[in-house]
């Protein structure tokens, strides 16, 4: 078994996409829905939007000098199964192909599946769709499990109002057999038809694809949570499994209000479009799904002894597992969530010592250790994680996990905070530390 102790004498500078705001270049409508806006809404409890890209230029920001694609987003959409647009859609936006890979925030990038105008609804024609797979299956992890990206972008005016959202959207399903599908429940409150090219508020809009921004230097994804699913009856039947998605569909909506919500809401939005009309499909990026350290560090294209687990890549002092264990990046600097460190709490009257670490629950061949000393050489493990699985003790200790993330909708990386089993008022030395090892490792 490899192991690599963890060392507190390094700094971890908060997470990337923690940083400044995206620039909005509309002025925002005052926005009355509980749901998120259409673009960093970091604390909406919700569907806070995810961000596409991170770096020095800004959450968010997709043209931004220095930022890349989010590395929150393990896996994307790698093969298409099947696109049926409507009727009309221009050859040019029928490429489903484009679908396929990491998030670009180009809005030409995208595959359209096309509007039904009235008389198509009225004649029971379907909305156009498209259906994607992924070779590793998205489970249900804590938080959005993952995000779809169209190409929505903030009005200026003209045909919507200023502020609010240019909107096509969409209903998410899911499988994991390729053949039965249960759709998200989903929630419109959007009160009267938009109108050819009109706009929406997007805080009136949940669990609907297509009501965040993703084009002109933006870049946001509608996040989803399996957990919604849980208590449809063909997931407790066991017809799907909430942890071996391999399928994902997305649906258009003509925005007539012939269509409804999840509660018999009429959906109103863009409509009716044509050309590139409907959804305009750009990416959709997977957060939940088991991961290794081999396939993370595959990830990010690094081989040979760079690849090595007690490599430097970043050169911040950090070893590569250390980075992969954290949610942290191997080639940038300045990318590791939460907090770290030892410091004292008051537990009751006891004043005790308190480990805080953050650890990636998708990271399947991962033991953390919280381990303690009286003399910096016989190490007693008091709590543990193995295989993405929350800390837990059989020593009594007090121990808290929370989101590690500054974007509400994520869960996967948590803060975790463990507290010593003894009081520093009847110790004359106490010492924590955080081993990490990878398990089976020869």
């Amino acid at each position: 078994m490899k192991t690599l102790p963890f060392s507190f004498h390094h700094v971890f500078p908060a997470v990337a996409f923690a940083a400044a705001g995206a620039i909005l270049t509309a002025l925002a409508p005052v926005q009355a829905g509980p749901y998120s806006a259409g673009l960093d809404d970091p604390d909406n409890l919700h569907d806070a939007p995810v961000p596409g890209f991170v770096g020095p230029g800004g959450i968010g920001r997709s043209t931004a000098a220095g930022n890349f694609v989010n590395p929150l987003f393990f896996a994307w959409a790698e093969a298409v199964a099947a696109y049926e647009p409507a009727p009309g859609v221009a050859a040019s936006w029928a490429d489903p192909s484009r679908v396929l890979g990491p998030v670009t925030g180009n809005n030409m990038d995208i595959v359209s599946l096309g509007d039904l105008d009235a008389t198509q609804i009225a004649a029971g024609e379907s909305p156009g769709s498209i259906t994607v797979m992924f070779a590793q299956p998205i489970r249900n992890y804590t938080g959005a499990d993952f995000a779809v990206f169209e190409n929505s972008f903030i009005s200026a005016g003209g045909a919507g109002v200023a502020g609010q959202v240019f909107a096509e959207l969409a209903y998410l399903e899911i499988s994991s057999n390729g053949t039965d599908f249960v759709r998200f429940p989903s929630h419109s409150l959007t009160p009267e038809p938009v109108g050819a090219y009109g706009t929406v508020d997007p805080t009136d809009t949940y669990n609907l694809a297509g009501k965040h921004i993703n084009a002109y230097g933006d870049s946001w994804g509608t996040p989803f949570f399996l957990e919604d699913l849980q208590t449809h009856p063909e997931v407790l039947d066991g017809t799907v499994d909430l942890d071996a998605i391999t399928h994902v569909r997305i649906v258009d909506i003509p925005g007539s209000g012939f269509f409804a919500d999840s509660e018999g809401n009429p959906i109103y939005d863009a409509w009716v479009t044509w050309g590139s009309g409907g959804f305009d499909f750009e990416a959709l990026g997977v957060i939940s799904t088991p991961m290794t350290y081999s396939d993370w560090i595959a990830s990010f294209g690094v081989t040979g002894d760079d690849a090595l687990p007690e490599a430097d890549l970043s050169g911040n002092g950090v070893a590569n597992l250390l980075e992969y264990a954290s949610g942290g990046h191997p080639e940038r600097t300045g990318f590791n969530p939460g907090e770290y460190g030892v410091s004292v709490d008051m537990d009751g009257a006891d004043a005790r010592l308190t480990l805080r670490f953050v650890r990636d629950e998708r990271a399947s061949d991962l033991l953390y250790e919280v381990q303690v000393s009286e003399n910096l050489l016989d190490w007693e493990t008091i709590a543990e994680s193995a295989a993405g699985a929350p800390v837990t003790s059989e020593h009594g200790v007090r121990i808290e996990e929370t989101s590690a993330s500054p974007v509400s909708s994520i869960g996967v990386l948590r803060q975790v905070s463990v507290s010593d089993t003894v009081p520093l008022s009847t110790a004359t030395k106490r010492f924590l530390r955080l081993k990490v090892s990878l398990l089976n490792d020869e």
